[in-house]
């Protein structure tokens, strides 16, 4: 188990590896990150044509709720014991794991992007070890709590990683950028994480 751990994180930071894991996980709940990584995976897989996956390791249920209500059926990989679904042209599995993980890296995917919902211990190792790490926070007051004790409690902010923010004020934005020598990236407002428009498409050029 162990051999096959350290053979997955080598591929995971290989730069001349085909396929790229990107794990994006909240400054607390409710930031934004389901709709980041859907959004991301439309870019990849509309724009770049590129052969994208989404797993749901947040343990909140919602990419099994959208194909609920998308009227997509899950189909099981007996291989693998995942259920997925796919819409326009991005593959969604609703229950994410390391076995989960596996699978798609030993797939034909190209870029696999994790949605870890809420930062917590238990995940934490997992989001370390992606190719591409990303934070999401709100600047709103009734949450800013939750991204500053974040930031405090990291010894090296902004080592490799990248924080965005789509609720919030720019000066608080701006000010947190100051104290802590961070960026901070405003998310464009996307109101159909389905549909990616041309200022989407620059923004995510400047962070992949």
């Amino acid at each position: 188990m162990e051999k096959i751990k350290r053979s997955l994180f080598k591929r995971r930071h290989d730069p001349a590896g085909r396929c790229r894991v990107t794990g994006i996980a909240g400054a607390g709940r409710g930031t934004g990150v389901t709709h980041l990584c859907i959004l991301m995976a439309n870019y990849l897989a509309s724009s770049l044509q590129r052969r994208t996956a989404v797993l749901d390791w947040s343990g909140h249920g919602d990419l099994m709720s959208m194909a609920c209500a998308s009227g997509r059926n899950n189909e099981k990989n007996a291989d693998a014991a995942v259920y997925g679904f796919r819409i326009l042209g991005v593959t969604y599995y609703t229950q994410g794991s390391p076995g989960a993980l596996a699978r798609c890296m030993e797939g034909d995917f190209e870029d696999i992007i994790i949605d870890f919902g809420e930062m917590r211990p238990s995940i934490r190792d997992e989001w370390l070890r992606s190719t591409v790490k990303i934070i999401t926070a709100s600047l709103s007051e009734w949450k800013l709590e939750a991204f500053m004790e974040l930031l405090t409690g990291e010894e090296e902010c902004g080592a490799g990683w990248i924080y965005t923010a789509a609720f919030g004020s720019e000066d608080t934005r701006k000010e947190i950028e100051r104290q802590f020598s961070i960026p901070l990236r405003r998310v464009p407002l996307s109101v159909d994480a389905f549909s990616v428009d041309y200022r989407t498409m620059k923004w995510f050029e400047g962070i992949l």
